[in-house]
């Protein structure tokens, strides 16, 4: 009897410590499974935010690119500089590679084809028109491309895993714009091109342009006007500027290249008109102004044809009960009763996109396009 309760009870022993092993085994293995999925969970956040660092980086540095373009485009062809310093500025180790700096602009080279992977950017590249597109890649201080994991390598089976490198891609393309908001005045085509040759100057801010870039916009009917010849069939001689519907009350005026628009060219200015040459004088800002290439009726049944945009800097004017001299110049550039205002058109870009127009009176929108 004593020795079957001793075989009894070792047996009960026995299927204890199996049990307790099956509950130790389960701990271990169950604990292996969260510290592999906390390390996979830390090394797919840094996966992350290493693109994150790269997409701003590529966005910023196209964005750059593209105005350097614009501005001088003889240049366009050399902005790996401009590329990796805003590339590497939005990395928080301060380094990032730039692997492309392509498009379609003076200087820049075509292109490669997608890879086919999400470092590619977004859709297809506009079928016409300037665009630049910024490639950027992992790139350590060091000099290494691999982004290094934190805790995967200790897992089972990945003792080779060294690291990724991750990419990313921004488009931006430009050119003038299609529609926009501006002064409630509009200028022909022909005094645009009589001031500026066809290509208006890019004057960095701060700087003043010499009094050769200076000009005047005479009035409908004012001596300047017959130096400008007559527009298409059905179209008045398009050889002044003439003031815009003004809907808000304050000067401006929302015009569309699809059509025409609406005005009178009559001399004298409303009072919010009057307020803000009075203000753009004082703060020699650029502002955005249409250019028409025809008109058609005459006073308040004016009609112009919308060519595209320019941006002008008022310098004086000569208008009835409200007349400046030109603080670039100091002359006084209107006499007897001439109307005129004077300044001089300037390459601008504008902070906001919209759609793309055709002609190109040095105003320009970006936008990101992929």
């Amino acid at each position: 009897m004593r020795r079957r309760l001793r075989a009894a009870l070792t047996r009960s022993r026995l299927r204890g410590e199996r049990g307790n092993v099956t509950v130790l085994v389960a701990i271990v293995l169950g604990g292996g499974v969260l510290m592999g999925a906390s390390a996979i969970a830390i090394d797919v956040g840094q996966l992350y935010a290493e693109r994150e660092e790269l997409q701003s980086g590529a966005d910023a540095a196209a964005m750059a690119v593209a105005q350097n373009c614009i501005r001088t485009p003889s240049s366009c062809g050399n902005q790996t500089g401009t590329a990796l310093s805003y590339a590497g500025g939005n990395a928080k180790d301060g380094a990032s590679a730039v692997t492309a700096v392509c498009g379609r602009a003076t200087g820049l080279p075509a292109c490669p084809a997608p890879a086919g992977t999400r470092a590619d950017c977004l859709g297809g590249a506009p079928s016409a028109g300037n665009y630049v597109e910024l490639r950027t890649a992992t790139q350590r201080p060091d000099g290494s491309t691999l982004l290094p994991p934190t805790f995967a390598q200790t897992l089972l089976g990945n003792d080779g895993y060294q690291g990724t490198r991750i990419a990313a891609c921004a488009r931006v393309a430009w050119g003038p714009p299609l529609n926009g908001t501006g002064l409630a005045v509009t200028a022909s085509t022909c005094e645009w091109n009589q001031m500026t040759g066809g290509a208006p100057g890019y004057w960095p801010p701060g700087t003043v342009p010499p009094t050769s870039a200076e000009g005047i916009i005479y009035l409908h009917g004012g001596k300047g006007a017959t130096t400008c010849p007559a527009g298409p069939s059905g179209w008045d001689a398009p050889g002044g500027f003439g003031w815009l519907d003004d809907p808000n009350g304050n000067c401006t005026t929302t015009v569309s290249a699809s059509g025409s628009y609406g005005g009178n060219t009559g001399v004298s200015a409303s009072k919010p008109c009057k307020t803000a040459l009075e203000d753009l004088y004082a703060s020699h800002k650029s502002v955005l102004i249409p250019i028409y290439d025809g008109v058609k009726g005459n006073g308040a049944n004016t009609t112009y044809h919308l060519s595209g945009f320019s941006s002008f800097v008022l310098t004086g004017y000569a208008l009835s009960g409200l007349s400046e001299p030109s603080w670039l110049s100091g002359r006084t550039l209107c006499s007897g009763s001439d109307k005129c205002l004077y300044g001089y058109f300037t390459t601008a870009i504008l902070p906001s996109g919209g759609s793309f127009g055709t002609v190109d009176y040095g105003t320009t929108i970006l936008k990101m396009v992929g």
